[in-house]
């Protein structure tokens, strides 16, 4: 209950301040209504960086591009239709919209279908901001009554108005203060439903884990995309916002100066928290009008600076999280639950049960076949025109010293290397090319070397959003997902965070994850890896079971466990299949002995 509570606080404490924000209008000074106006503005725009910095793990500098093209396209429509129409907000704050949503679509498609690096994406993002403040301090244009005049900018925008026809008034300061405050509360509310949704939560699993959500099946860039636009539509309703607010734009919108303004709004006000945007611009805009109206003796700037620095350094998720953090304190540890966990045992009933189940919905079990696969890096070729063949019905080791090239074949099996020559096919079908996550729709489950869980998610949650990737229906998931949860034996650690379980526990999550895909294909990298002698026997035998129902290729170093699982091992040696046969026979096998001891000819 306690942590229900925790959890509604984003929910109950803003819709206490839109209250008393609604309530106290009528009581503000014209002035300062007017004022606080633009601050109520700037935190719509700074919850737009935070859907696509805090929640989507991009530090995207183009907002306020999004926020300036929103406000000069909302004008052109609300200057040329307002004087029939009247409502301005329903003819500005819909094209603002639209536009920075679409322009958001058009910039993110080449930032994260490029996949550039992080820095490189932010630097597009803001060179994209400088090009625009360059275009619109150059060119001047005309569309019908609206001129856009260059460094004169773009004047008689007429106000935030709310009546209809010729005769409808701009409101007044008060008035206008108050509709500001409802549409970015509306837009907040509607922010936080969204990030509370499924959608939400694959959004947190991309911040998390790119690499580890496409290996779920999802394609990881069009949710990057689609997350992106909608950040887009916020600042493009908070640019329309604005002009209505100023009747006036000019190109210092695209500033350098705005572009770094917001970041600090963000994370003074807590970034990830969606409400910490509007609390950073309250904060920091009621202290620069405090501290402009002469308190501060001419020294402003200075003041600012230092409380801003402090703020950063000190609250380390802003003044929100540093609160949320206080409040985690008196509330029960969920946490506690992995401190007192035992060694995982898996019941074989309810796994093949899973796996059977599996078989009916997902189809039979599927080859996976690799023709001359090549891959090089510069002068080391670590998978050399290997061809093979893994087929359903007994599991397959793959074994080698270090550098054999073992894990850079099977990360080519899985896409996460490009091979320069061969071919790669899952069940007869070719996916040489295809993306990670176009394989795993096509009926592959993969773990890579270290386990890869959402740390800040529980347990259940990194079993339900790799459930959903395959049902694509949240109550299909939450089914799938508690029967995993079931067959390892982690019911007490379901409302764990993920990344407080032991590395044995995590890898056991991570296997979870994979069934939950009821894979065709299965590749293991090292899964014994961290595990307890017990724990390395419940998973030789969960192994063998899947092998009766799927193809499964496993890479590990542990002899021993390579021996339990009973199954066909290929030795791997300069990227070059160098023998083969049960792990008897090639533990005999001299030339085997030779390139593990590092002795004679074939080192």
């Amino acid at each position: 209950m306690s942590q229900k509570l925790f959890n509604s606080a984003g929910l109950v404490f803003p819709a206490l301040a839109t209250l008393i924000a609604l309530a106290v209008s009528g009581l503000l000074n014209p002035y300062l209504a007017f004022v606080a106006t633009s601050w109520i503005i700037a935190g719509l725009l700074g919850l737009s960086l935070d859907v696509v910095w805090g929640r989507g793990g991009f530090l995207g500098l183009a907002q306020t591009a999004f926020y300036g093209l929103g406000g000069y396209f909302g004008s052109v429509i609300a200057i040329n239709l307002a004087p029939s129409l009247g409502n301005t907000l329903i003819l500005a704050l819909p094209a603002g919209a639209l536009f920075g949503a679409v322009v958001a679509a058009l910039l993110g498609y080449i930032i994260f279908y490029a996949r550039m690096g992080a820095l490189q994406s932010t630097i597009l993002s803001y060179t994209f901001t400088l090009l625009l403040w360059s275009v619109t301090q150059t060119y001047r244009l005309v569309v019908g009554d609206a001129v856009i005049g260059g460094d004169n900018g773009l004047s008689n925008i007429p106000g935030i108005v709310i009546g209809f026809g010729s005769e409808a008034s701009k409101l007044k300061p008060n008035a206008a203060f108050v509709v500001v405050v409802i549409v970015a509360a509306a837009l907040y509310f509607l922010t936080r439903f969204l990030m509370k949704s499924t959608f939400g939560r694959i959004v947190d699993c991309v911040r998390i884990d790119p690499e580890k959500t496409e290996l779920l099946g999802y394609d990881v860039r069009k949710i990057q995309v689609l997350n992106f636009s909608y950040a887009g539509a916020i600042a493009g309703v908070a640019g329309a916002l604005f002009a209505l607010w100023a009747n006036y734009l000019n190109p210092s919108i695209f500033s350098v100066q705005e572009a770094l303004l917001i970041p600090i709004y963000v994370l003074v006000g807590g970034l990830g928290t969606l409400a910490g945007p509007f609390l950073g611009a309250l904060l920091i805009g009621s202290l620069s009008f405090w501290l402009g109206s002469g308190s501060a003796g001419g020294q402003t700037t200075l003041i600012l600076g230092a409380v801003l620095i402090l703020l950063v350094l000190y609250l380390h998720n802003g003044i929100l999280g540093a609160l949320g953090d206080l409040w985690k304190r008196f509330l029960p540890d969920p946490n506690d639950a992995a401190r007192h966990a035992g060694a995982v045992q898996i019941d074989e009933a309810v796994l093949g049960q899973i796996l059977e189940d599996a078989a009916i919905e997902a189809g039979p079990a599927k080859d996976l076949q690799t023709r001359d696969a090549f891959k090089r890096f510069g002068g080391v070729i670590p998978v050399n025109n290997v061809t093979r063949t893994f087929t359903p019905g007994r599991p397959y080791s793959l074994i080698g010293p270090n550098g054999a090239g073992k894990s850079s074949y099977l990360k080519t099996c899985v896409g996460l290397y490009q091979p320069e020559g061969g071919t790669v096919s899952i069940g007869g079908q070719n996916v040489t090319r295809a993306p990670i996550f176009e394989r795993v729709r096509n009926g592959m489950g993969v773990k890579n070397q270290k386990p890869q869980v959402f740390g800040d998610l529980s347990v259940r949650d990194n079993l339900w959003v790799a459930a959903y990737a395959r049902t694509k229906t949240p109550q299909k998931a939450v089914d799938v997902s508690d029967k995993i949860l079931r067959m390892l034996g982690m019911e007490e650690q379901a409302e764990v965070q993920a990344g407080a379980l032991s590395h044995g526990q995590q890898q056991w999550l991570d296997i979870g994850m994979v069934l939950c895909l009821a894979p065709r294909v299965v590749l293991l990298d090292e899964p014994a890896a961290g595990m307890t002698t017990q724990e390395t026997r419940e998973l030789s035998a969960l192994v063998r079971i899947l092998a009766r129902h799927t193809t499964v290729v496993v890479v590990e170093h542990d002899m021993e466990f390579v021996r339990t699982l009973q199954g066909h091992v290929t030795v791997l040696h300069q990227g070059e299949v160098f023998a083969e046969g049960d792990i008897e026979t090639l533990r005999a096998d001299d030339r085997v002995l030779d390139i593990y001891l590092g002795r004679r000819a074939h080192v």
